[in-house]
């Protein structure tokens, strides 16, 4: 039966390191990026605070960056909405891994009740199955065989439609004016996969080129100043 399984197991196996890379990354960010940057600045806001003025200000501000960094507030309707097409990729493979493994254990559960069935008949004499149920089971395989096939190319479908919604929301997060946007998009794509697969993932520039175009010219400017030091 692993054979008839290896392709289908294999994509999946595939797509759902993907998704589990997806949710690790959104998971620290949200948590350590968003959560606890905001909440350390909270903190000593409230240190530093002279009035209750001054708390309810600083919680107000902490909420909203939360919001902001979570993509739920009013300007991030766009990368709250690719973000959202992400996750319903995720759950419609769950759905789609449930009733596949339904299919896959039913189809085991017949496999072993027909061996057992040939094993008790010749320890009864009788020497394995009539032809109705070798036919019977014979047919039974080819449909599961047909259904795999379509569950194969449902599972294509899913993982097409989850690429073009990673691509959109690093698209966003890669256009986005804030740099901790654009590095987190690099950590989601630190392989590069989705890049390579869509240019426009290229323009404008990530948080890396932008790092390194300052860099570069940092030291242009320095290596002028020392000639000009040295003339």
């Amino acid at each position: 039966m692993g054979s008839e399984l290896n392709q289908v197991l294999y994509r999946l196996h595939l797509l759902t390191s993907e998704m589990i890379h997806f949710i690790h990354q959104m998971q620290y960010y949200i948590l350590f990026e968003v959560i606890e940057c905001s909440w350390a600045e909270l903190q000593d806001r409230v240190q530093s605070a002279k009035a209750l003025d001054d708390i309810l200000d600083a919680h107000d501000e902490f909420l909203n960056a939360i919001k902001c960094g979570a993509f739920l507030d009013s300007n991030s309707g766009q990368l709250c909405q690719n973000m959202e097409n992400v996750y319903d990729g995720i759950i419609r493979l769950e759905l789609w891994q449930n009733k596949f493994y339904e299919i896959c254990f039913k189809e085991l559960s017949a496999r072993k009740e027909y061996k057992n069935h040939i094993f008790i008949s010749e320890e009864a004499g009788e020497f394995g199955v009539t032809a109705e149920r070798q036919l019977e089971r014979d047919q039974e395989r080819k449909i599961f065989e047909q259904i795999i096939g379509s569950y194969h190319k449902s599972l294509d479908n899913i993982c097409a439609d989850y690429e073009k919604a990673v691509r959109c929301f690093l698209l966003a997060l890669n256009s986005h004016n804030d740099h901790n946007l654009q590095l987190f998009g690099i950590r989601l794509d630190f392989n590069e996969y989705y890049k390579k697969r869509d240019q426009r993932l290229c323009v404008p520039l990530t948080f890396e080129h932008m790092r390194m175009s300052i860099m570069f010219n940092g030291n242009k400017s320095l290596a002028g100043s020392r000639y000009s030091a040295m003339n």
